[in-house]
Parts: C-alpha cells; structure tokens; sequence
C-alpha cells in the first residue's frame, strides 16, 4: 500500500509562516531604484494586481511599479516599498505601488495604512497619494484613512505618531503640517481641519513587527468617524 503523502499541522504552518516572517524582518533592507518592493508579511485574503491580473499574495511576493495590493475582508499586509519605507495595509484596502525610487510612494486608492518612513539619503522623501491629497514625509509614522463620504467627494483622515507630515491639496495648493500627536480631517478633498488630537487615534495599533505582537489594527473607523463629523462637520 503507497504510503499517504504528508500534510502539515497548523502548528507546524505557524511555525514555517514565522520562521519566513523572522527571515524577512532580518534581511537589510537593500532596495534601489532597480528593485522592487516586498511583501514582508500578511495575513488572510491579500491578492495582488500586476497588468489586469489578480493573484493570492504570499510571502516574499514581490511588486513594481503599478502593481496593486488588495485586502480583503480579514487581510493585512506589511509591504516594504522602499529601502527607507514600509506600510502596513488595513482590512478592505487597496493601494497601487507608484515608486520604489528615494523613498518610495504608494497611491491610496481605498481603505486606511499606516506608514513607517525613514529619511532617504538622496531624493524625494516618502509620499502616499489619494485621488486628493499628498502627504509627504521625511522620517515619522503617520495613519492615513480615505474613502468615506459626507459630501460627493470622499474624506481623508491623516493622523502623525511620530515626526510631522505636509499635506498638500493640489487643486487649491493649501499646505498644512501636521506634527507628532495630531490629527486633520481633508474634508471632501478640498478643505483641511485645524491640526488637532483626536481621542480615537490612541487605539491604533502602530506595531509592524509580528515578533513584538499583534499587528492587525482594529480599530472601529465607523466609530472614529462619527467623532470626526461631530467635530469638523459644525
């Protein structure tokens, strides 16, 4: 009788999931401009979109210029854009990788991230993107959530945990900082709140190394929605 082929627990899943994991978090970060980007960690339903085709994401999945990275329902993910950035991907969110050059930039087209980035030695420093808005930084955390809607365009929320952002509305040119433990409301794309600390941003999870814990943020945005139209929408 053939012998049954053998099937992993899912201790020993775990174990091989972290072994990658801790193999990954390890390696120096070494891109250049001729690299790509990394998936560096995730979990549940993460895809990926390379030239109008979807495939599941795994470890170690490497991205380029245009590629999407999709979260699904129980998704996260921890993406290494850049030698000097890396962002961590909420449940139901969608961002396009725009360049993995200097520091790196990523276009948020759904959902919430959060971005972890140091100062690039040479060129632009990091940026994320909406269909809005640019923040650009040079050495912080920061929380960016965009997508929910009160007026015909969508909000964007942006909160800094550490170091300070330029927010930069394009189609009205306004610039505003916002700097460690503050928080602004882009309200339909067009006006930017007051910097200001908001009680809802003490319950984000800012972890991006699975070693020191749990990841995935849980944070109800529903929640912290309503405290932002309570607050800016008077």
């Amino acid at each position: 009788m053939p012998a049954l082929p053998k099937v992993a627990s899912p201790m020993a899943a775990r174990c091989r999931r972290m072994l990658i994991v801790t193999a990954l978090l390890l390696v120096p970060p070494l891109l250049t401009a001729a690299d790509v980007s990394v998936i560096e960690y995730l979990e549940g339903d993460v895809q990926v979109e390379s030239h109008g085709r979807r495939r599941i994401a795994d470890f170690g999945t490497t991205l380029s210029r245009g590629d999407l990275v999709i979260t699904g329902d129980d998704g996260v993910a921890i993406v290494r854009v850049s030698a000097t950035s890396q962002i961590k991907l909420r449940e139901n969110t969608v961002v396009a990788i725009d360049d993995v050059a200097g520091g790196g930039s990523v276009h948020l087209r759904q959902g919430g991230l959060f971005a972890r980035a140091h100062r690039a030695a040479t060129g632009r420093g990091f940026r994320v993107t909406t269909p809005t808005v640019v923040a650009g930084v040079r050495g912080t955390d920061f929380f960016v959530a965009y997508g929910r809607t009160i007026e015909e365009r969508p909000d964007l929320w942006l909160c800094v945990n550490s170091g300070s952002v330029e927010v930069l509305i394009p189609q009205t040119g306004d610039l505003t900082v916002v700097n460690e433990g503050e928080g602004v409301n882009i309200l339909a794309g067009l006006r930017t709140t007051q910097p200001r600390f908001y009680p809802w941003t003490l319950e984000l999870n800012w972890l991006f190394d699975p070693e020191e814990g749990d990841v995935r943020d849980a944070t109800d945005l529903d929640g912290a929605y309503a405290d932002l139209l309570d607050q800016d929408y008077d």
